[in-house]
């Protein structure tokens, strides 16, 4: 930049008033005084540097080079104040180009450019003072006016933003609204107002502007300048959207806000819009004819008159001290709960807010219903109940219990339930916390104990713990409950009592059929022997034939009468527990043989067709092989017995490794078809003197001791035995020996 060589320019400055400047020879400015800086709205600071085509329109046109050195006269005009009349000025060519430019007004007789001069300061001090942001552009959208609020957007001075394109500044949206107002803009409607979004930039919420635009047109309608005005509506914008949030809040929340006189009829005169689930409008609570008096039931008037008395003046120490009023309103379909809270807002006026409670309220008298059929559900048991919580404190005690242990609820109840009357004087005080403890990690706990109430007889109680669980699996409660059992304690020592002595008695009855087993042998044994010496003629023949057939009666008979001896001994020995197996491994073909010798010449006698039938490769078993014969010799001895002149009877032996029965093992099964046995008496006939009561059987002997015999045998082995028959079809008798008594050959 070019400076201005040694000359006394600056006194010429401050000897006139008119705005003077030096510009150099490319159209710069090199300095200016106060009055031109004035004029033109720059700091005096600021000149330096500036185009002088951007503060003034030399002769309508631009600074041209060819200006420099020459001197000439002319007007020139203001571009930030294109309302103005033009200005005369006078150029003067100084040394190296520079020129020196003079304003003034020949033509008014007061100056207008000590006016401007005088107005500017105040002019720019008033723009920078509004809280508003303004800034003026000309008709090619450069900027030549703004004030620090709009700069500050932009967090540079002022001046940095002359003479720049205010399209390039500005957001889009407002960049192209300012585009379209001016395209659009005319002498007629030169102005427009619009609220635009200002992007910050940053995270957050825009800010928003309300913008109104001013054009400049000349004398001939040529649009010279445009200045808006933009006012920070952001703060009302978030007001407002807060506003229209509140409201939509309010639309849907249960709570109504009210404001009411407390005069007559208590009329309202403020209702919230949201009494749609009332089933009230507005129309009808500002009705000036009716009032809060109306809207409640008359049952619930005098509670509310009261209830407004007692709320407190605003300028009480606790001006919400009154609590809420809870009452009803009809309704056309019933009738709705609400609850009241109000306070006094001036000088015989009310505020307050409305809550709809009916479901509360429904639900607390649904709760109040289960909990009355709770007390009386549980208060109508004989039994004591109680429920506790998971650490043992007592919440809930039936009357039963309250009545055995002579206390008030009050007395008990949130006491530990070991420290109550009902654990006094009981020896089991350790028994019921440790179940405690149990019950509360989800155990059910249950045992018998012994109370001994202050002057009362002791008492047996069955007493047990059971957990209640809430939604997540949690223990909640125990419900503790006990049944006072001291008269079935009492039976039941009586029953045991007899039970010991029946079993004494049977005993005895054992140990008596077993003595008189032993000692009926003995004689029984001498009568068969010596009847046997006499059958066979051991010291001769007898006189007289008719005697061998007494001898073999008496022989017959003795044999039948030891048999059932032997009988009566061998079950008693199984009742006092002292059968001993003498245990070998043995082929089933051998048990099978040896069986079917003992049966045949009995079979033969009946005229029974005896059969086997096994299996091959049959396992060996691992048993008592006289007992096994016996318990074969026994079922079988029956089927015979039972079976008619030319029946059958059939003995099998089958493995069974995996039956579909849960019979597995070893079994042998005799089948006959003889008479049967009704179904009723399937159970009799394994029990000791126990016979099937039909007339195919009542002369068929025995004294009932065989099947029990065998069961016993075979449950000594670890088997079962299992029987089907049908009346007039036959009997299957199949006995079983477990897989675990199976030898295998390799």
């Amino acid at each position: 930049m070019e400076r201005a060589e040694t000359i006394d320019w600056r006194a010429v400055f401050a000897a006139t008033p008119a705005p003077t400047c030096i510009v150099s020879s490319d159209g710069s400015v090199i300095e200016g005084n106060a009055p031109f800086a004035a004029l033109v709205g720059h700091p005096v600071d600021e000149l330096p540097g500036a185009r002088i085509d951007s503060v003034l329109t030399i002769d309508g046109g631009v600074w041209a080079t060819a200006n420099a050195g020459s001197a000439r006269s002319g007007v020139a005009f203001l571009r930030a104040v294109d309302d103005r009349p033009g200005l005369p000025y006078t150029l003067s060519p100084l040394p190296n180009g520079m020129s020196l430019l003079w304003l003034s007004d020949v033509a008014d007789e007061h100056c207008v450019i000590c006016k401007v001069f005088s107005s500017r300061d105040k002019f720019r001090t008033a723009i920078d003072d509004q809280s508003e942001v303004i800034v003026r552009i000309d008709a090619d959208f450069r900027v030549t006016l703004v004030n620090r609020e709009f700069a500050a957007l932009f967090d540079e001075p002022p001046r940095d933003l002359i003479d720049r394109d205010l399209r390039d500044l500005m957001p889009s949206v407002s960049a192209d609204s300012l585009a379209t107002f001016v395209a659009q803009a005319s002498p007629s409607a030169p102005t427009s107002s619009a609220e635009e979004a200002w992007p910050t930039g940053r995270a957050g919420p825009d800010r928003w502007f309300s913008w109104r635009r001013y054009a400049v047109f000349d004398a001939t309608g040529r649009l010279t300048a445009v200045q808006a005005v933009g006012r920070d509506t952001t703060q009302r914008r978030v007001a407002e959207q807060e506003r229209l949030r509140l409201v939509a809040m309010i639309a849907r929340s249960p709570v109504i806000g009210l404001g009411w006189r407390m005069d007559g009829r208590m009329p309202i005169d403020y209702a919230a819009g949201n009494l749609g689930g009332l089933g009230l409008t507005r129309d009808r609570l500002l009705d000036p004819a009716t009032g809060l008096l109306d809207l409640v039931h008359p049952d619930d008037v005098p509670a509310l008159r009261a209830w407004v008395i007692t709320c407190p003046d605003p300028d009480s120490p606790d001006p919400h001290a009154a609590p809420p009023l809870t009452f009803r309103v009809p309704t056309g379909t019933g009738e709705r709960w609400l609850t009241l809270s109000g306070w006094r807002s001036g000088t015989g006026r009310m505020e307050g807010v409305l809550t709809d409670v009916t479901e509360q309220h429904d639900h607390a008298r649904a709760m109040h219903e289960r909990e009355r059929r709770f007390h009386a559900i549980i208060n109508s048991a004989s039994d004591f109940m109680g429920l506790l919580t998971p650490d043992g404190v007592l919440i809930e005690a039936n009357d039963a219990a309250l009545r055995y242990a002579r206390v008030e609820a009050a007395d008990v109840f949130g006491r530990p339930f070991w420290d109550t009357p009902w654990w006094h004087n009981s020896t089991d005080v350790d028994l019921l916390r440790a179940g405690l403890l149990r019950a509360a990690a989800g155990e059910a706990i249950r045992f018998e104990t012994v109370h001994r109430p202050l002057n009362q007889p002791s008492i047996h109680v069955d007493f047990s713990l059971r957990p209640m669980h809430d939604s997540s699996g949690a223990v909640s409660f125990l419900i503790a409950e006990g049944r006072e059992i001291t008269r079935y304690k009492h039976a039941e020592a009586e029953l045991l009592s007899a039970k010991q002595l029946a079993e004494a008695a049977n005993r005895s009855k054992t140990q008596f059929l077993a003595v008189m087993s032993h000692e009926l042998r003995t004689p029984l044994n001498a009568v068969l022997g010596y009847s046997e010496v006499i059958q066979r003629g051991l010291f001769g023949p007898i006189g007289n034939d008719r005697y061998a057939g007494y001898i073999d009666a008496i022989h017959n008979s003795g044999q039948h009468l030891l048999n059932i001896t032997d009988e009566i001994l061998e079950i008693s020995r199984i009742e006092l527990g002292v059968v001993e197996l003498f245990e070998e491994v043995v082929t089933v073909s051998d048990l099978m043989a040896r069986s079917s010798e003992l049966l045949a010449t009995r079979a033969a006698a009946a005229g029974i067709t005896l059969s086997l039938d096994m299996d091959d490769d049959l396992p060996r078993l691992r048993c008592d092989a006289r007992r096994v014969v016996q318990i074969l010799v026994n079922v079988g001895a029956n089927a015979i017995k039972f079976s008619p002149f030319g029946g059958r009877v059939r003995l099998e032996a089958r493995h069974h490794a995996k039956p579909p029965t849960s019979m597995a093992g070893l079994l042998f099964a005799i089948h006959d078809t003889g008479t049967g046995i009704p179904t009723a008496d399937l159970d009799k006939v394994w029990e000791p003197f126990g016979q099937a009561g039909n007339a195919h059987i009542s002369g068929a002997g025995g004294v009932g001791l065989g099947l029990a015999i065998t069961k016993a045998l075979v449950e000594a082995h670890g088997g079962s035995a299992q029987l089907r028959s049908e009346p007039g079809k036959g009997t299957t008798v199949t006995l079983a020996f477990p897989e675990s008594r199976c030898v295998h050959d390799e």
